[in-house]
């Protein structure tokens, strides 16, 4: 009897927790992570990865490439997948294909982003465009563009995912998650379930936007894909 409730934020239960949660009546509600039956507060990723790439479309840009980090299933963790199938979507909408050399899958940290981008930008015909999987690795492809002499956005666009804080600062051009209202609405929700209110959808999805900055423009020449 020491909890009256769980808020779990991004990381999928196991079912034997629901279950051990349930049979101690502790409801749940989840938030960035979908389980069945449980309530959750969530963004629609693949649009989120659609909403990236006709940006970049819309700029002008047809080479071009996306930079994410590798699913960690067990944990529940797929948004990067996600994002990656938005993008693949909207450029197959515009019939324009994404080749598996354009896609670079690693570790979530800047270094790896930034080693990532050199070798995506290592051969002939290089991307005129970046989207990436998070904030984070969007700040490691651009120190690696500038790295290598090049301009962002003059040589390469880069766009983010999720509007860090640090984003607004640098100038980057990102799909903006609704992060404080997720864990409001999340909140919100739980405490209603505590106080015995009747239940809502399983399911909330939440808006996202675009927040264009400095760090993406138009492509310098229409270029074949």
């Amino acid at each position: 009897e020491r909890v009256d409730g769980l808020l779990i934020v991004s990381i999928e239960p196991r079912p034997a927790e629901v279950d051990r949660a349930r049979d101690a009546g502790v409801p749940i509600v989840l938030i960035d992570v979908d389980h069945g039956g449980l309530p959750s507060v969530v963004v629609d990723d693949v649009a989120g990865g659609r909403l990236a790439a006709t940006h970049l479309l819309d700029l002008g840009h047809r080479r071009i490439a996306f930079l994410g980090d590798r699913p960690r299933l067990a944990l529940g963790f797929r948004s990067s997948r996600d994002r990656l199938a938005g993008v693949v979507a909207a450029l197959a909408d515009a019939g324009i294909d994404l080749p598996a050399d354009r896609i670079a899958i690693g570790e979530f940290d800047r270094a790896s982003a930034a080693a990532m981008t050199q070798a995506l930008l290592a051969g002939p015909h290089r991307p005129t465009a970046i989207a990436c999987a998070s904030d984070t690795q969007a700040f490691g492809a651009i120190e690696a563009i500038r790295g290598l002499g090049l301009e962002v956005p003059g040589d390469v666009s880069v766009i983010g995912y999720d509007d860090v804080e640090l984003a607004a600062y640098l100038g980057l051009t990102t799909i903006r998650q609704p992060l404080v209202d997720s864990g409001r609405r999340g909140a919100e929700r739980l405490l209603a379930a505590i106080a015995g209110a009747a239940s809502e959808s399983d399911r909330e999805v939440l808006g996202l936007r675009l927040v264009a900055r400095a760090s993406t423009g138009s492509a310098r020449s229409s270029q074949p894909s």
